[in-house]
Order: C-alpha cells, then sequence, then structure tokens
C-alpha cells in the first residue's frame, strides 16, 4: 500500500503547533524516518534534535533551553 501525506496529517499538525510553542526552533515531521526534528533557529549552534514522539520533542527542546541558560552567579 502506497503512503499518503494525510496519514500523517496528525504528525504535520504536532509539529507546526510544536513550532508555535517554541518560537526559536523549525520543527518538521519526517514521514520517512519517522521522527519529529527540530532545528535551533537562534545565535548559538545547537545539534538538531530528534525524537519519535511529540512529547520527547518538546522535552528535549525545554532541556536544551534550560541548559543553554547562563547560570546565576557566573
Amino acid at each position: 500500500m502506497a503512503w499518503d501525506r494525510s496519514q500523517d496529517a496528525d504528525k504535520y499538525e504536532a509539529a507546526r503547533l510544536l513550532e508555535q510553542l517554541h518560537s526559536h526552533w523549525w520543527v518538521l515531521w519526517g514521514p520517512g524516518s519517522r521522527l519529529f526534528f527540530a532545528f535551533y533557529l537562534g545565535p548559538r549552534h545547537v545539534a538538531p534534535l530528534s525524537a519519535a514522539t511529540q512529547r520527547q520533542l518538546d522535552e528535549r527542546i525545554r532541556t536544551t533551553e534550560r541548559e543553554a541558560q547562563p547560570h546565576r552567579g557566573q
């Protein structure tokens, strides 16, 4: 059976919603890999992130942003 883009409509919508939630990230759904990808659009070099689920990618983005924040007292 051939794949059709409409079969992943929920995944594309999830990627769009994540991108709205995280304005410094470009978020994509990869139908061939069956993974979500996030690319940081800010001034620092951040390796692309990937995850199998919307929730996992959301957590990875949040973790990456927390770790990038300067620590108080430094």
